[in-house]
């Protein structure tokens, strides 16, 4: 087999000479690389991202593309944004690698891909929004750069799952920009905010008559994005009658309107996003088998906020330039102490609530960086606690009184003890929790020593 690499590192290409038994040819000057891919075949192409820029890049790519048809192209990376890494994968790489990775990994990831020669072999647009919630550097946000890639190019539905506030409309925005029908209407329906006679309307349209207050026929937007894309969110609020149109549009490619027995053909690609286990659903009999499977040809799943806390820096730095634009303010960045209390909270509800703390504490800061004071509570930790007999959440101030009148009753003297040790075995349970167990993070995160856990969780018997 043939190997060809591009401005690859030494010990790269040492490593590769000791370890692929292809024929390897090494470039670093951009005329001879073109030069080698115009005038012979090759298996595997490697090419370095560093010092490229995005459009020279994907400019490359496409020439590679256009002369080695056969080809498996790897790009290997330090970049992770949509633009490059999605643009990289529908320009016509096969695979984006994430520096940094070990070599042996490397050399497992081209022996793969050279087994499967299917190409995504179209043009990228070099004018892509990255979309507002798709921002990071990690692998888990660079994984879902590449399934947006790779899924961009055909119109088969895309089934987009993940919790709330991770992006999941950002993501079908991306997909359709990224297609050959970016040109074409997006439209994106959020089924949990309407009721299911509103949807059946907006997506099917109505005839006059059709239901009262249908005063002329309306049409739908099936029929309206023809050829464009719509975004079905929280696709499982539909009920099941919704549910079985939709399925009959996406088997048959043709629907009826409200009130109509004619049926209308659309081309329109369905995408749908969901926060929920669909399979569950369907099981407790309240989504439609053969809809899922059909929803689910290709599907994106998005990591939640804290499986990728390292990303959490650029993400702020993303919407502090934002909010500084939106409301006038000069903020530059985020003090040691409030960054870390950002980066130690679990961030239930994502980014979406990463986007408003941010916000909030911009409108309230009074200087050049956001402090922890302006920190919202529920960050802070200050906000409520949790009483676990009845589930519901009370204040700070109410627990402590609660756990105060409690000692009194039982006629105990030393309230400081008691109360402070199931504040701090509460902590520490928690923290554990955080980091899968790990007792030398668990301690650098608590800012004690790990002798001193060690103690703490055998008093506690937390092990």
């Amino acid at each position: 087999m043939n190997f060809l690499g591009f401005r690859l590192e030494q010990n790269l290409k040492i490593e590769l000479e000791n370890s692929l038994d292809y024929d390897l040819i090494f470039s670093d000057n951009i005329a001879h690389f073109v030069e080698m891919i115009k005038s012979k075949k090759f298996d595997a192409i490697l090419i370095e991202e560093k010092n490229f820029q995005e459009d020279a890049l994907l400019n490359l790519i496409g020439k590679v593309v256009e002369n080695q048809k056969k080809a498996i192209t790897i790009i290997l990376g330090e970049t992770s944004n949509l633009n490059l890494v999605a643009g990289s994968l529908k320009a016509g790489a096969y695979d984006y690698i994430l520096k940094p990775i070990p070599f042996k990994e490397i050399m497992k990831i081209i022996e793969k891909s050279v087994k499967d020669h299917k190409l995504l072999a179209e043009r990228v647009d070099k004018q892509k929004s990255s979309g507002d919630k798709l921002i990071g550097q990690t692998k888990e946000i660079v994984e879902v750069y590449k399934m947006i890639g790779k899924v961009a190019k055909s119109m088969v539905p895309v089934l987009i799952v993940g919790e709330r506030g991770t992006g999941k409309t950002s993501v079908a925005t991306a997909i359709h920009q990224f297609s050959e029908n970016k040109n074409k209407p997006f439209i994106t329906i959020n089924c949990l905010a309407l009721g299911n006679d509103l949807i059946e309307r907006k997506l099917f349209g109505y005839e006059k008559g059709a239901f009262k207050g249908a005063i002329i026929p309306q049409i739908g937007d099936l029929e309206k994005i023809n050829n464009g894309t719509l975004h079905i969110g929280n696709v499982e609020s539909l009920n099941l009658e919704l549910q079985a149109k939709l399925l009959y549009f996406l088997q048959q490619g043709e629907f009826f309107r409200m009130g109509s027995a004619d049926a209308i053909k659309s081309s329109a690609r369905i995408l749908a996003s969901t926060n929920e286990n669909l399979e569950n659903l369907i099981i407790q009999g309240k989504f439609i088998s053969e809809l899922y499977s059909k929803l689910r040809v290709l599907e994106v799943n998005i990591p939640a906020l804290r499986e990728r806390k390292v990303d959490i820096p650029f993400i702020i730095d993303h919407y502090i330039n934002q909010c500084n634009t939106e409301l006038g303010t000069a903020v530059k960045g985020v003090s040691k102490p409030a960054l870390k209390k950002i980066l130690r909270y679990d961030w239930p509800g994502n980014v979406n609530e990463l986007k408003n703390a941010i916000k909030s504490a911009v409108a309230i800061s009074r200087g050049a960086s956001i402090l922890l004071e302006d920190l919202p509570s529920n960050v802070l930790g200050t906000s409520g606690i949790k009483n676990r007999d009845d589930g519901q959440i009370i204040s700070l101030k109410e627990w402590i009184r609660a756990e105060t009148l409690e000692l009194k009753r039982l006629e105990k003297q030393d309230y400081y003890e008691n109360i402070i040790s199931k504040v701090e075995k509460e902590l520490i349970h928690q923290i554990l929790e955080l980091t899968n167990g790990k007792k030398v993070e668990s301690a650098e995160i608590l800012g004690i020593t790990r002798n001193t856990l060690r103690t703490k969780m055998n008093n506690y018997n937390l092990e």
